[in-house]
């Protein structure tokens, strides 16, 4: 099964850059539950970016380090603002599907 990594919050060295106003109030367990039946899905990039295969990233996002130049696949952000889990679907099988 392919682990992929949602990358929605990153430290940017000083603080936190998130895709959300308040990252650390912001639950994401909906979407990790969306898509578990088809990935292993983590949604903590600071956490688990040494075990994951690929990275989901919203564009745009704040810029960050990726130390393990894993692949990234890059998914309009505004359909994590409305979670169109859908449409990210759509994006991530497009993906696996040509690569």
């Amino acid at each position: 099964m392919k682990k992929i990594c949602f990358v929605l919050t990153v430290s940017t060295g000083i603080n936190y850059g998130s895709i959300s106003a308040a990252p650390l109030l912001k639950n994401n367990e909906d979407l990790k539950e969306y898509f578990s039946n088809d990935y292993d899905v983590s949604i903590n990039y600071i956490r688990d970016k040494d075990t994951v295969d690929y990275l989901v990233v919203p564009d745009p996002f704040t810029p960050f380090e990726n130390e393990n130049e894993l692949p990234i696949i890059k998914v309009p952000a505004r359909l994590f603002m409305s979670k169109d889990f859908a449409a990210i679907k759509t994006y991530l099988d497009d993906y696996f599907a040509h690569n």
